[in-house]
C-alpha cells in the first residue's frame, strides 16, 4: 500500500546518524549505490533480493527510486548494510482509511556477505525497528522473506518479530520455483514492553 504520508514524519525528518554497538545508521544516499554495488550485485545477495540488477547502471537506477525509504549501515567508513523503512498504510475497512493512514512499515535488509556470522544483519535490523517505532512512530512494523533465506527469517525472529504467516508456494523465485513465504510482525506496544527474563 502507497502512503500520502501529510503529517507523518519521514526518514528525512530525523535525527542522523542513529548509532547502535558497532554501526552508524543513516539516510541512503544516490552516490552510495557505486559503494554497495560489489556486494550487492554478488548471485548469492540478488538471489533473495526483490529487484534482480544485471548492471551498475540499472542497479543505481533501481537505488535512486527507493531512496526515501532507504537507510545503509556503515561499520567504520564502509557501508556493509542496506535497508529499508517503507511507510505504509495499514488496511481498514473504506471510512477508517484516513486513521489508517500510515500507521505500519514494512521493514527489509540486505548485508555484505563478507561481514555474515558476526550479528551485524541482526543489529542493523533491530536500528531499523528502532527507527520505524520510536522514529516514524509506526503502531506496526512487518518483515517478508522466502522461507527458504534462513537468514533473514532468524534475523527476524532474533528481534523479537512474530511469524504470523506460512505461505505454502505462494511466490515464484527468478530460479522459477514456486517457493513457501514468510510474514513476520511487531507492534509498537510489544517492543516497548519489557520482555521477561529466560
Amino acid at each position: 500500500m502507497t502512503a500520502d504520508h501529510g503529517t507523518h514524519p519521514v526518514l528525512a525528518d530525523l535525527d542522523w546518524p542513529l548509532r547502535t554497538e558497532r554501526l552508524e545508521l543513516r539516510p541512503g544516499r544516490a552516490e552510495d549505490a557505486d559503494a554497495i554495488w560489489p556486494w550487492y550485485g554478488l548471485p548469492e545477495v540478488q538471489q533473495w533480493t526483490t529487484a534482480l540488477s544485471r548492471s551498475l547502471e540499472e542497479h543505481r537506477e533501481r537505488w535512486s527510486a527507493k531512496l526515501p525509504s532507504s537507510v545503509v549501515g556503515l561499520l567504520g567508513s564502509r557501508i556493509i548494510a542496506v535497508g529499508k523503512v517503507d511507510r505504509q498504510d495499514a488496511w481498514s475497512q473504506a471510512d477508517m482509511a484516513e486513521q489508517a493512514r500510515g500507521q505500519q512499515a514494512e521493514l527489509g535488509w540486505v548485508l555484505d556477505p563478507a561481514s555474515h556470522g558476526r550479528g551485524y544483519g541482526t543489529e542493523f535490523a533491530a536500528g531499523l525497528v528502532e527507527i520505524a517505532f520510536e522514529g516514524l512512530g509506526v503502531r506496526r512494523v512487518e518483515g517478508n522473506c522466502f522461507a527458504e533465506n534462513l537468514a533473514s527469517r532468524r534475523i527476524m525472529e532474533k528481534i523479537g518479530m512474530r511469524l504470523e504467516g506460512h505461505f505454502r508456494e505462494e511466490s515464484l523465485h527468478r530460479s522459477g520455483r514456486w517457493l513457501d513465504g514468510m510474514s513476520f510482525a511487531l507492534l509498537a506496544s510489544e517492543y516497548r514492553s519489557p520482555r521477561p527474563s529466560t
